[in-house]
């Protein structure tokens, strides 16, 4: 996949150069802006998590040939590539005929950053010019670890050792040390509280000086390795000699991409969709962080979000399952159940979890639910039954933790969902839908461990939840499931909020017809749904398959709407239309295909995938259109789940013998092809074409495989099933029932 130019960006964009071990987040300009919210304005720059070393670094360079040309280099241009980056200084260097290059990249095998600035002379003379590189340190912890009292950060304290040509610097409190070094020897060195165009904090500041002169069309090279530990001097050492010993990394990280990116390969003919799929799997990439012994998963976001969480990763994980990341979702659920073990011991499943292994929320209801459809979809996608006999245990207190939060006995868990707006702690409907989902999915699991009592337990609670949810959270006259379920005081105070905030109230005409409706919907607990908010969790039901068929056509028709759809994509709220997120849009277009409604989830897709670039070079920001996370795990969700799993139909069923097939296109699409789709067993490659009304799937496997042919409603299929050997070809057409 080629790099990504800047020009394309409408914003002022973001870089990313990253390893599952290191972070550099800077800006296509070369610089590191002081941006962050969480961590206030320490996001960008260079983490080695849990620990932050570096703020920057920067390049001065002097023509000593010229008038007035001194100055901190800014990049004019920069292209962002999968393994790294790469920057043009040119005009910003002044009246000068000396170009400068920078790259950098962040090796797989070897812990550290690589940068290198290639240097050269264009003129017929020789050019006598000087280089002075400088970097700040910022030893400093990621977050939640000040605000919890687990360390205190102090004042970074560095020294050069001439000998070695080496520069450390450690955090006076703690063990946090980052090492720098630079292939040539520099003619002069300052370490101190120098002045730099971007940083604060408590760092400390390394100032390397290169006197150089270049023969007339020749130049020469500068390389600086960094690297760091949260553990000892002896460690940065040891990760420094790694670092340089590391061959070529930049051709070993390429060869890896290649790899990642022929996963699920899809070529539609369209860039729109099939340049950002592409990018999409690097982002994961990115945003697999190793944090030694604390633990090694995916995390949520960059710059913002560098740690894990229970409810992001379980739609990621759907999503990391359908480009055949298999490891990279074991690994993630693997820590999400032993950090719950660890943190709560009860089957509820934590929120969050920072790379210190704090965590500072011990989860919401939602992903409890959520975590054991996730497991179920994991074992589903790989076969690997090992895990889920692992995890029962835990998904057993899980379940019986979501029953223990359920304190009126009407199926429906109470506590805060997806949406964690202050005081909407009631029934959510995102909790119910999931809760119903994970039954089901949970009775499976069950069964295949050979308990047929507590699976036939299972399913007839799943039938009684689902009853419900299809009850009382269905809303008959606005056609659409509710946000919530609660008493009408609490549905009452919550409207009058909610008004308060636009600058209105209920007039007492309003109140009573409001509180004479509410009464009539009352359940025998008291309580109602309501439906205010219109908050994009009320696409749940339909996602997670567990609304009534008539019920969700008349849903999904009704959030077909400029209401509930604008230009980015769905909006958070339907009574507010000042956000839109990727998972929101990625929910909605998910539970539009899976209902056999592809335009519609494709239009949703290609609203939000306008938006790739504004942020950053090959990004897909989290907020709609260029707002923040540059990359957010859960866009894997919302990108890779409605098109292999739907579009393209590949589902399935924890088997290397057989897999489900049930495909449902785009009609607007006329061929297209999905290779080297990761499956129980092996890899499967399907390639489309439109034959006037009917479609044609050519599906190759490279071990022995039973698909098993689906058609959609209305719809036949001429095969219902394809025995497949390796390079043995099948071919399976559906067509409208009525032709």
């Amino acid at each position: 996949m080629p790099g990504y130019n800047i020009s394309t960006c409408a914003t002022v964009p973001l870089t990313i150069c990253a390893s599952h071990r290191f972070k550099l987040i800077g800006s296509t300009d070369g610089q590191f802006p002081d941006i962050g919210h969480h961590s206030e304005r320490e996001m960008a720059g260079l983490w080695m998590h849990p620990i932050k070393l570096l703020d920057g670094f920067w390049l001065r360079f002097r023509d000593l040939d010229a008038v007035n040309v001194n100055t901190w280099i800014i990049a004019d241009r920069c292209e962002q590539a999968p393994e790294g980056n790469r920057f043009e200084y040119r005009d910003g260097l002044g009246h000068t005929p000396v170009t400068i290059d920078r790259s950098q990249v962040a090796p797989d095998d070897a812990p550290g950053l690589i940068v290198e600035y290639t240097v050269v002379n264009h003129a017929d003379t020789p050019r006598r010019i000087s280089l002075e590189w400088r970097a700040r340190t910022d030893l400093y912890p990621s977050w939640f670890a000040l605000d919890a009292g687990y360390c205190v950060d102090g004042r970074d304290v560095g020294q050069w050792d001439a000998q070695a040509g080496n520069f450390l610097a450690k955090d006076e409190k703690n063990p946090w040390y980052v090492l720098i070094t630079s292939e040539a020897a520099p003619d002069d060195v300052r370490i101190g509280r120098l002045p730099t165009p971007q940083g604060s904090g408590k760092g400390t500041c390394l100032s390397m000086l290169f006197r150089r002169t270049l023969p007339a069309g020749e130049g020469c090279a500068l390389r600086f390795y960094i690297t760091g530990s949260c553990e000892s001097s002896v460690e940065a050492a040891d990760n420094l000699r790694r670092l340089r010993a590391d061959g070529d990394p930049l051709a070993q990280k390429e060869r890896r991409m290649r790899e990642l990116l022929a996963d699920s390969a899809l070529s539609t003919g369209q860039d729109a969709l099939d340049l950002p799929w592409a990018w999409g799997k690097a982002h994961l990439d990115w945003l697999m962080l190793d944090a030694g012994k604390y633990g090694t998963a995916l995390t949520a976001g960059l710059p913002e979000y560098p740690w894990w969480f229970g409810c992001d990763s379980c739609y990621a994980v759907q999503g990391m399952l359908c480009v055949g990341r298999f490891e990279w979702a074991r690994r993630t659920l693997k820590l999400l159940a032993d950090t719950s073990e660890r943190v709560n011991g009860n089957g509820r499943i934590v929120h969050e979890m920072t790379p210190f292994g704090l965590c500072p929320n011990p989860g919401n209801t939602q992903e409890t639910a959520h975590f054991v459809t996730a497991v179920w979809h994991y074992w589903q996608a790989t076969g690997d039954a090992g895990l889920v006999r692992e995890l029962l245990p835990l998904l057993d207190r899980s379940m019986q933790w979501l029953q223990s939060q359920d304190e009126d006995g009407d199926l429906l868990p109470s506590g805060y969902g997806i949406t964690e707006i202050q005081g909407l702690n009631a029934e959510m409907i995102d909790t119910a839908a999931y809760t119903c989902q994970a039954w089901t999915c949970y009775a499976e699991m069950l069964a295949f461990a050979g308990r047929t009592a507590d699976a036939a337990a299972a399913r007839e609670i799943h039938g009684r939840t689902r009853k419900v949810l299809n009850t009382v959270l269905w809303d008959e006259d606005a056609g659409l499931y509710c946000d919530a379920c609660a008493s009408p005081a609490f549905v009452l105070a919550r409207l009058e909020q909610i008004l308060s905030a636009q600058g209105r109230s209920l007039t007492p005409t309003e109140r009573e017809a409001f509180e004479t409706r509410m009464a009539a919907r009352q359940t025998i607990h008291g309580e109602t749904g309501f439906l205010i908010n219109r908050n994009w969790v009320i696409a749940t039901p339909m996602e997670s398959g567990q609304a009534d068929p008539d019920k969700a056509e008349r849903a999904l028709k009704a959030l077909d709407s400029e209401e509930t759809v604008g230009k980015w994509g769905a909006y958070l709220s339907a009574a507010d239309h000042r956000h839109t997120m990727t998972i929101s849009t990625g929910c909605l277009a998910v539970a539009q295909a899976r209902w056999g409604h592809p335009d519609r989830a494709l239009a949703l897709l290609e609203k939000m995938l306008s938006t790739f670039g504004r942020a950053g070079p090959g990004m897909i920001s989290e907020m709609s259109p260029d707002d923040g996370c540059v990359v957010q795990a859960w866009t894997a969700y919302a990108l890779y789940v409605p098109v292999v799993r739907y579009f393209f139909g590949v589902q399935p069923a924890g088997s290397a013998d057989a897999l489900n097939f049930a495909p449902c296109m785009p009609t607007g699409w006329r061929h297209a092809s999905l290779s080297r789709v990761r499956v129980p067993g092996g890899y499967v490659d399907i390639a489309f074409e439109r034959e006037r009304k009917a479609e044609r799937y050519a599906v190759r496997a490279d071990h022995p495989l039973c698909v098993r042919c689906a058609a959609r409603p209305g719809w036949i299929a001429d095969q219902t099933e394809l025995l497949l050997t390796p390079g043995k070809e099948g071919t399976v057409r559906f067509y409208p029932a009525d032709e």
